[in-house]
């Protein structure tokens, strides 16, 4: 089954956002700092849009580093490597327009003044049409069990 979902997707081309990591220091002391830099992102960002999260695992691929957390209404993957990429995943337009409000509030908290323009500018929402999973008899049609 096909179904239309709004993406809103960050892409740190330039490297300015603190929880970057480069290959060779995957283990070492720049992963402490990089992951803190991580949560306090992620706390930042649950405030500003004023609902918790669910962190329900990382993975590595490739040399990167995915991480994914379920939100009230949607799925949020970041991929840690070169380049950073933040994307949200929405079923509604109108909850994929409020996480790219909250995620330009969030980066006004992380980033200093002269930076946040080279990221808040670049986030965009795009509707984008996916087959979701389904199984004889049943079928997965909206995000959050609605």
């Amino acid at each position: 089954m096909i179904n239309e979902f709004y993406d809103v997707v960050l892409v740190d081309f330039s490297g300015i956002l603190p929880f970057k990591l480069e290959k060779e220091n995957i283990l070492t002391r720049q992963e402490i700092v990089a992951t803190e830099n991580l949560k306090k992102f992620l706390l930042d960002l649950e405030a500003t849009s004023q609902y918790e999260s669910v962190y329900i695992g990382a993975d590595f691929l490739e040399a990167k580093l995915f991480h994914r957390l379920i939100m009230e209404n949607g799925l949020l993957e970041l991929l840690i490597g070169t380049p950073i990429t933040l994307m949200g995943h929405f079923k509604e337009k109108e909850k994929a327009e409020q996480f790219r409000i909250s995620l330009e509030k969030a980066l006004t908290k992380t980033l200093p003044d002269f930076l946040q323009p080279i990221l808040t500018e670049s986030i965009e929402v795009k509707k984008v049409k996916r087959e979701i999973i389904t199984t004889d008899g049943q079928k997965l049609s909206k995000l959050g069990g609605k």
